[in-house]
């Protein structure tokens, strides 16, 4: 399977000739698309803009497709820049070579897919493309996969909600490590915007619709960038195992009918529907998908029917749930319920391990470890995270 990512580079130390050459190719593509008249453009570069802009907005700056046989990148012992990238332009024959500055180190073993130039506050940035090709089977279930080739398995078990947008843990048998509660100052940005657009709406500001948009961009980069980092650490994390000695498998529930079409008649909190479809189930996942796979860790979807009703202690489903605190009727049980979630995620994997004539620790949790040291608690012995 190909894996590919997309890695940003800022273009710097531009001489005056190198910077008027990048401007000119540049200005010409969106004159080009604007009007259509046949200005000096490199043809390669003109066809790109014929293949992928079909609807051209007269306010808007348009990125420069460079195509991936065309684009060059090199690494060199410079004062200046480790890397350098050839950009292809029609007023010198052969490209420009630029010096460029990644926001990570280039792997070698890598191939380069079709590139972006565009200017953005005076300043010249250069998107590369890269794949690679990874030899980990990524599979929505456990088929196909050989788990009795795992010597010491560890089970990162991801649980997807609302208030706890991610909720990590590590399961190795019947332990569990490493408990996370991550992203929560997600549901704090969304609340946060939908009050400002609200606000936009009842005041009738002015191009409203140009300002809420704006807004919904803003919020969108700042949700962006906070999954960006915690899908980085659970990776990051996977590999560390890895290089204990362990063989790390990411897991998470399988999400895809979490949100359910209205009924009608049905009565509904517009409240709750909001931060239901406000949740990055997508982006989470997608993350986690792509990342996991370009370290070469091993990723997996679960179905995750009933993991949130469930008792991962004694596997009753007679249970309630109040607020984040989930408890058993049939054990006494007093639990988080995020983090039940991502425990019984975990082991249904582990269950599959099994039956599939992998070696494991049964996955089962004895009462002493219900509560984990170091956990705070809600009434009644529960974690209240």
């Amino acid at each position: 399977m190909k894996i590919q990512k997309t890695i940003k580079c800022g273009i710097i130390g531009l001489t005056k000739i190198k910077e008027r050459l990048l401007r000119e190719e540049y200005e010409n593509l969106q004159r080009f698309l604007r009007e259509g008249k046949n200005v000096r453009l490199y043809s390669a570069n003109k066809q790109q803009a014929l293949r992928y802009y079909k609807k051209i907005k007269s306010n808007k700056e348009y990125p420069l497709s460079i195509r991936k046989d065309l684009i060059r990148v090199e690494k060199r012992d410079t004062k200046i820049a480790k890397y350098w990238a050839r950009i292809p332009v029609a007023g010198r024959r052969g490209g420009v070579w630029v010096a460029i500055k990644p926001h990570q180190d280039i792997p070698e073993d890598v191939s380069f897919g079709e590139a972006k130039l565009y200017r953005k506050d005076e300043k010249w940035h250069l998107n590369l493309v890269i794949g690679k090709e990874v030899d980990v089977k990524r599979v929505e279930g456990v088929n196909g996969y050989q788990f009795g080739e795992i010597r010491r398995p560890v089970v990162i078990a991801i649980d997807i909600g609302d208030k706890n947008p991610v909720t990590s843990v590590e399961l190795q048998g019947s332990e569990k490590k490493n408990v996370r509660f991550l992203g929560r100052e997600i549901r704090g940005i969304r609340t946060k915007y939908y009050w400002i657009r609200k606000s936009i709406g009842r005041k009738k500001v002015k191009h409203g619709i140009k300002v809420i948009k704006k807004i919904g961009n803003k919020e969108s980069r700042k949700v962006s960038d906070i999954l960006h980092k915690i899908t980085k650490s659970i990776v990051d994390r996977a590999v560390e195992l890895r290089e204990q000695g362990y063989d790390p498998i990411i897991v998470f529930g399988d999400v895809k009918k979490i949100r359910k079409p209205h009924k009608k008649g049905e009565r509904r909190s517009r409240k709750l529907n909001r931060i239901i479809h406000s949740i990055p189930t997508q982006k989470i996942k997608t993350m986690l998908t792509y990342k996991a796979l370009w370290s070469g860790v091993s990723v997996f979807a679960i179905n995750e029917a009933y993991t949130s009703k469930t008792c991962h202690r004694c596997g009753s489903r007679d249970t309630v749930i109040k607020g984040r605190c989930f408890k058993c009727k049939s054990c006494g049980l007093e639990y988080n319920r995020d983090l039940n979630g991502a425990i019984n995620i975990g082991n249904r994997l582990f269950g599959y391990m099994l039956k599939s004539g992998g070696s494991s620790d049964p996955a089962r949790t004895p009462p002493e470890n219900s509560i984990l040291d170091g956990m705070p608690v809600c009434e009644g012995g529960s974690p209240a995270l």
